[in-house]
């Protein structure tokens, strides 16, 4: 409920009644799917539909930017779900007004702290019962704030709305997965938290498409250690085992097979292919370039690109237009690349998620033991099968989210949320197995004065990132609460 009260807080410019609107995007495609058509209500002006070349950039001031132009109709490209349940819920109260994306963001994250929690909670229970009273509220407030959540909820858009929509039900399909593995015995796995599991899997891909990628990973991994044994159990035939996962994909797989048909098909209704969402008719004046050369670039400011410092709150923030600054020395940026969008590295914003590398040699070591033992199969114990399924669950968390973007011409904040919720969640596995690994009262002190201080700092420099968001959230919306913080809280003139 802190957390909670801390984000109505940092989402309405600290006044907890006025909640500032960017885009009503979501709005717009709703009440388009309430008048039966898939277009939103927002007609393109007649010159622009006039115009040789409406998608010429000299013709932006005519322009629904970021909307996408198809036979005489503005579309959104962004996936229908969000818009369904608000359709459902304005529906349901009865509500007339236009409702702004930033509810979608709050709920968003709000849904992704609870499912984060109970993750959270169940590693705790089942595959570290011995923690340290503590450990699970550090773990938990770290996920919280770790970047770019304050920074999203500072600027509660459209853009920020679907990646919070896509993590908040991959997370939740993660609860039931865990579930699902841990109780896994001699008896099939139990449909319903499969079949829980494949639904919120599909709900993350119809909030955002590329979530396809690790909710594939997600079906295939929960479908294979939800059909082990426990090594205690009774031998059991290969093809039985085979046909049992089977199965059990089948119940993970069937939602998201479904769901990919249904946007196949909404993707045809509205621009005559079935694989078109609507990029190729975007009305945008940055098209969205790829290059292996952007690679590396990318790489080093997603992960550490410094922030701005001042002795003057809020203290830090990202940076606009950072330039060579902002890279290593002799950094040669290759043609076509900006720097213009804010960005802070996930290592220099979230301490917490350093213990990625401990997760990292963890999990090596046991691979490397595994690949030493003389019987090298699969480990069937209970807590061994989870913790594999785990660690794996979240690495595909981290790494696939960010392929669709991770070579493009430009980084910014809020593709940070594809991946550091995953980052996050294996950082608690890597940060609690270095724990278990120490022996000894000081030593085991000392590894939780660590996590504690990592936990500490990721929450302080979150809680001040929400100061600013993409155009100075507070400074701009509640201008008297901002100066009174500045002079209260500033170290210097």
């Amino acid at each position: 409920m802190a957390i909670e009260v801390s984000y109505l807080f940092i989402i309405t410019a600290g006044t907890f009644t006025t909640w500032s609107t960017w885009n009503t995007n979501y709005d717009l495609i709703a009440e388009g799917f309430r008048s039966g058509h898939l277009y939103i209500p927002v007609p393109p002006p007649p010159e622009l539909l006039a115009r040789p070349n409406p998608f010429d950039w000299s013709n932006s001031n005519l322009w629904f930017l970021d909307a996408s132009l198809y036979k005489g109709h503005y579309y959104l490209y962004w996936a229908p779900l969000p818009a369904l349940l608000l359709l459902a819920v304005k529906t349901v109260l009865r509500i007339k007004e236009v409702v702004g994306d930033q509810y979608v963001v709050f709920a968003s994250y709000t849904l992704i702290l609870i499912a984060g929690a109970l993750v959270i909670a169940r590693m705790a229970r089942r595959l570290f019962p011995d923690l340290p009273a503590g450990m699970t509220l550090a773990a938990t407030a770290a996920l919280a704030f770790t970047t770019p959540t304050t920074f999203m909820l500072a600027t509660p858009g459209i853009y920020q709305a679907a990646i919070a929509a896509a993590q908040a039900f991959l997370l939740l399909g993660l609860v039931f997965g865990f579930d699902a593995v841990w109780a896994a015995s001699e008896a099939p796995p139990p449909r319903w938290r499969l079949l829980a599991a494949g639904s919120c899997w599909a709900a993350a891909i119809a909030c955002r498409v590329s979530a396809v990628l690790p909710a594939s990973v997600f079906v295939l991994l929960t479908a294979f250690f939800s059909s082990t044994f426990s090594s205690t159990s009774p031998a059991i035939p290969g093809r039985l085992r085979w046909r049992r996962a089977a199965a059990s994909a089948c119940w993970l797989g069937g939602p998201v097979a479904l769901t990919l048909a249904g946007l196949a098909v909404y993707n045809k209704l509205r621009f005559d292919s079935w694989t078109e969402v609507g990029v190729k008719y975007q009305l945008n004046v940055f098209p969205f370039v790829t290059s292996r050369a952007y690679l590396p670039l990318n790489i080093f400011s997603y992960l550490f690109r410094p922030v701005g410092t001042s002795c003057r709150f809020p203290f830090v923030s990202a940076l606009y237009d950072i330039g060579a600054r902002g890279f290593l020395h002799g950094t040669v940026f290759p043609p076509g690349y900006s720097t213009h969008e804010p960005e802070a590295g996930l290592f220099v914003t979230s301490p917490w998620t350093w213990l990625v590398l401990a997760a990292l040699f963890f999990a090596g070591r046991g691979c490397v033991r595994w690949w030493r033992s003389p019987d090298r199969t699969i480990p069937l114990d209970q807590r061994r099968r989870t913790e594999i399924w785990c660690v794996a669950s979240f690495a595909a968390l981290t790494l696939l989210m960010p392929v669709v973007f991770l070579a493009a011409f430009s980084t910014t904040m809020r593709y940070l949320a594809d991946f550091s919720t995953g980052a996050a969640l294996l950082a608690v596995w890597g940060g609690w197995s270095m724990l278990g690994a120490v022996r000894g009262r000081w030593s085991r002190r000392a590894v939780v004065a660590l996590l504690v201080s990592l936990a500490v700092a990721t929450v302080l420099i979150g809680l001040l990132l929400g100061v600013e968001g993409y155009d100075g959230m507070f400074k701009g919306h509640n201008h008297e609460l901002y100066e009174s913080l500045r002079r209260r809280l500033s170290f210097c003139r």
